[in-house]
C-alpha cells in the first residue's frame, strides 16, 4: 500500500486535526449530555485511564510527542539537543502532569458513582434500568421493577431468564 501522501502536508495535517477534533467533540459530547456522574468520569478515563495509561487520547498524544522527538534526532543542527530535550518534557507533562490531576479527579469522583448492586463494583457504566429478567419474562408488563446494574451483570440477569 502506498503510504504517500496526496495532499500537500499543510493540508495533511490541517486534516488530521479536523479528525483528532471530531473525535475530542464526541468525547465531549457522550460525557456531557447528562448529569450523571459516569459519563463525566468515562469521558475523563477516554483521555486518560489510570489503569492503561498508554490507551487513552492523553497517551495517543504523548506517543506522538515521542515519536517525532526520536525523528527529530536526524536532524543536523546545534540546538537540536535543546529541542529533544523540550519534548521529552512536554511528552512527561502530557501523561504524567495532566493525567495526574485526571486521576485525582477520578479518584474524588468514584464514590459518586453508582454501585451495581449483583457484583458491588463502582464503574462509569453502572446504571439504573428495568429488571432484565422481568422484562424478559413478562414483556408485556407496563412497569418493571428498577435495579443498578453493570452490563455484565445485566446481562447474566437476562440470560438467567
Amino acid at each position: 500500500m502506498d503510504r504517500t501522501p496526496k495532499l500537500p502536508l499543510d493540508q495533511e495535517l490541517q486534516a488530521a486535526v479536523a479528525i483528532v477534533r471530531i473525535g475530542l467533540d464526541r468525547i465531549r459530547d457522550a460525557a456531557c449530555r447528562t448529569e450523571d456522574v459516569g459519563p463525566h468520569a468515562a469521558g475523563l478515563q477516554a483521555l486518560y485511564d489510570p489503569a492503561n495509561p498508554d490507551a487513552g487520547v492523553l497517551g495517543a498524544i504523548a506517543d506522538v510527542i515521542g515519536t517525532i522527538t526520536v525523528s527529530v534526532t536526524e536532524v543536523d543542527h546545534d540546538d537540536i539537543d535543546r529541542v529533544t530535550e523540550l519534548l521529552d518534557e512536554a511528552q512527561g507533562h502530557v501523561q504524567d502532569s495532566t493525567g495526574d490531576r485526571i486521576r485525582h479527579a477520578l479518584d474524588l469522583l468514584a464514590p459518586l458513582l453508582l454501585r451495581c448492586e449483583t457484583c458491588g463494583k463502582r464503574q462509569s457504566d453502572v446504571s439504573v434500568m428495568d429488571d432484565p429478567y422481568a422484562a424478559a419474562v413478562d414483556p408485556d408488563r407496563a412497569e418493571y421493577p428498577q435495579m443498578t446494574l453493570c452490563p455484565p451483570c445485566a446481562t447474566d440477569r437476562f440470560e438467567d431468564s
